[in-house]
């Protein structure tokens, strides 16, 4: 698993740059019989254009997500909970 944390907007680079470690580990240092190495971006934000259109939306082994700097507070993990099944109902 190859980790990658950016503090700023995830872009476009760093999405290839990504591809590219992750390209480099499977060939420089995987081994015989592993799985494919997963590449994880982890980003103060992340624009949803880009991800739709980059190799994150085509590859299944490559990842971006936001990352808080802080811990929400009760109320907001629970909104944030309903708020999720909501979404998953409505499927």
């Amino acid at each position: 698993m190859v980790i990658d944390l950016k503090t700023t907007k995830l872009n476009h680079a760093d999405i290839g740059q990504i591809d590219m470690y992750v390209r480099m580990f499977d060939t420089l240092k995987r081994g015989e019989g592993d799985n494919p190495t997963i590449g994880i971006i982890l980003c103060a934000e992340k624009d949803e254009t880009i991800v739709k259109y980059s190799v994150l939306q085509e590859n299944k082994q490559l990842f971006a997500s936001k990352y808080k700097t802080l811990l929400p507070t009760e109320e907001e993990l629970a909104e944030m909970i309903a708020t999720r099944n909501r979404k998953l109902l409505d499927k």
